[in-house]
């Protein structure tokens, strides 16, 4: 039963009886990955985080990349193609990914396989949408800056932003 208080809490795990052991890391690693998949940078961390040394985490993150259940420039392709579907530009895709621990040789793959004309689509039906949003009483030139800023945190250049906001002009 739970303690008072510990409702929805996760106890940590208990620390590697043997923290040098490259086979209890990979145990551990493999657990990990069936969880959500992971850039060999984030697996190693979260294996040195969970007691093991440097080394043996290196080793076991090895393993998992030579057997195919790590792949930055798959995990990589996933995460951009999930997020270009949701409506984000390319700098929020690299910024993903960097936090995730994706190396920038992946990154920059993912980021130059971008159709450019998809994300430009994908700006321009979110520029109506957030222009639609917007208060009708507001002027026009504030419309244009908060429809922009939208763009902008959503991950947008500013290239992809001028144009969607001249394109909205147009069909006014």
């Amino acid at each position: 039963m739970n303690s008072p208080g510990s409702a929805g809490r996760h106890q940590a795990p208990a620390p590697p009886i043997d923290p040098d052991s490259a086979a209890a890391a990979e145990e551990v690693a493999v657990r990990i990955l069936a969880a959500a998949a992971q850039s060999a940078s984030a697996l190693q961390q979260r294996l040195q985080r969970r007691g093991f040394s440097a080394e043996a985490a290196q080793a076991a993150t090895a393993a998992m990349v030579a057997r195919g259940y790590v792949d930055d420039a798959a995990l990589a392709s996933a995460i951009a193609a999930r997020r270009q579907r949701t409506g984000h530009g390319r700098i929020q895709v690299g910024a993903e990914l960097r936090a995730r621990g994706v190396g920038s040789e992946a990154i920059t793959a993912t980021l130059a396989d971008v159709d450019v004309d998809a994300e430009r689509a994908a700006a321009l039906q979110l520029g109506r949408h957030f222009a639609q949003r917007t208060a009708h009483d507001v002027d026009a030139h504030k419309r244009r800056q908060r429809v922009g800023g939208a763009l902008q945190r959503r991950g947008f250049d500013s290239d992809t932003v001028g144009w969607v906001l001249r394109e909205l002009e147009r069909e006014i």
